[in-house]
């Protein structure tokens, strides 16, 4: 919004939200008081008050335009702004004799309002709304995006994935400590053990990677989880549960298994067949969640086709799931000026300290949402490798010699504004010639290509 909106014929109209109570506090342009800041009741009465406070002054003939606003607060601003929309509708247009202007604010907008005004660290209501209706004159804020039904159930569904994901990682944790409790060697990273221990033997674990999503080791936790039970079966036992369960087993794979339990320190049966148990119902638990994120994810991909989400799809790269967990972060595109707000809403940009002479750039703030600056870095990650505008940025970035994490930030940030054009042009990606793509894709395999040969073998004891 320009600098020169909040005159003297602007109507601004400040809600300092809260659960139970508001507080609601009308000024000019030029933060002359028009209303005191006084209570209202978070009800259906208290927000009547209020349209009995304010109608009057929009609808007086006085102010040439008007302006709304509070703080983006979770979920309790949510119940007045559904009735705002409704009610000031007529208002919202351009076209309307005394416009009306929706905005949310960023908390630290306002508090950094309420500092800039007094010396003196306190804060109060009356402050609080003031501090709104300040960051509202100045034009700060973003337009209130009223959502639509699927918007709003793609956010409640991205919502439910991020509680189940966080649930089974915290679940995985456990459980990989009782299996290396219960199971002592079954579970190790190979390429780790290696590179900090070059002269000791390899270890043979039942699997090498993502072990708790591996079918043979589902197979034996799930009926043999006490490890003395798997001795017990013997390489024929243990071979027809593990084709029964897996579809394929080979005396190789039971032999190796056989081996890594008699050479580990179980142990004793009757401790085990109590950590058994324990490990049963975790990791039945642990399979539920895993079912019921893969039917998550399936209605939130039939969703997305429906949504704003279906641009972001077409790009090489970004999965339906990936898609979803960007437009639920930023809810509306509309409400970021540029991509790089949307890099900074993700605590993505740099601190910066500049005087005089000086410059200096720190580290990320993260003051995002981690699981959106995690969205962003998975979409800078597969995108790099399937889309070749975003891969040539990472590819660029690691020959000027930085490591993968950084690259792929790179990567990230092109891959918003790409995300952030799409959306506001509400079109889909347009393809690359087949000769670009098969160019990149040289390049991509020269570049990694490269890489494996300038990597040392690794020396293992005898």
């Amino acid at each position: 919004m320009s600098s020169d909106f909040a005159t003297a014929d602007t109507l601004v109209i400040a809600l300092d939200i809260g659960k139970n109570v508001h507080w609601l506090g009308c000024y000019d342009g030029r933060l002359n008081v028009l209303v005191e800041p006084h209570k209202l009741r978070s009800d259906l009465d208290g927000f009547r008050q209020m349209t009995a406070t304010v109608d009057p002054l929009l609808t007086g003939g006085r102010f040439r335009q008007a302006i709304l606003g509070h703080e983006f607060t979770g979920v309790y601003h949510e119940s007045w702004s559904w009735q705002i929309h409704e009610h000031y509708a007529p208002h919202l247009s351009p076209q309307a004799a005394c416009p009306l202007v929706y905005h949310q604010l960023n908390p630290l907008l306002t508090k950094k309002r309420r500092e800039d005004n007094s010396i003196r660290r306190r804060s109060t209501d009356r402050l609080a709304v003031w501090a709104v209706a300040a960051c509202l004159a100045d034009g700060l804020g973003h337009p209130a995006h009223r959502l639509t039904p699927v918007e709003a159930q793609l956010g409640q569904l991205v919502r439910t994935y991020y509680q189940l994901q966080g649930q089974q990682q915290h679940l995985a944790r456990q459980l990989t400590s009782q299996v290396d409790r219960l199971w002592p060697g079954a579970i190790v990273d190979v390429e780790k053990f290696c590179a900090a221990h070059p002269e000791l033997e390899l270890p043979t674990p039942i699997v090498r990677t993502n072990a708790l999503d591996r079918q043979r080791v589902a197979a034996l936790l799930l009926h043999t989880p006490n490890p003395h039970d798997a001795l017990a079966l013997g390489a024929d036992g243990l071979q027809a549960l593990l084709r029964r369960e897996v579809s394929r087993a080979g005396p190789k794979t039971v032999n190796a298994i056989l081996n890594m339990l008699r050479q580990a320190p179980l142990p004793p049966p009757v401790i085990a067949a109590i950590y058994a148990q324990r490990l049963l119902t975790d990791f039945q638990a642990y399979v539920l969640l895993g079912a019921r994120l893969a039917s998550l994810v399936t209605h939130i991909e039939t969703l997305t086709l429906d949504s704003d989400a279906r641009f972001l799809d077409s790009v090489p790269g970004i999965s339906p799931l990936l898609a979803a967990r960007y437009l639920a972060a930023i809810i509306a595109v509309s409400r970021f000026p540029s991509a790089a707000h949307i890099w900074a809403f993700a605590g993505y940009d740099l601190v910066t300290d500049e005087s005089g002479d000086t410059k200096r750039l720190g580290q990320m703030t993260k003051r995002g949402a981690p699981t959106f600056r995690d969205a962003l870095y998975q979409i800078g990650y597969h995108t790099a490798r399937h889309c070749p505008s975003i891969g040539r940025t990472f590819l660029d970035a690691r020959q000027r010699g930085l490591d993968q994490t950084l690259a792929v930030i790179h990567a990230a940030h092109k891959a918003n504004r790409l995300c952030f054009a799409l959306l506001r042009d509400r079109r889909p990606y347009r393809p690359v010639s087949p000769e670009e793509q098969a160019r990149f894709h040289r390049r991509w395999q020269a570049f990694h290509k490269k890489g494996r040969r300038r990597r040392r073998p690794k020396q293992i004891a005898a």
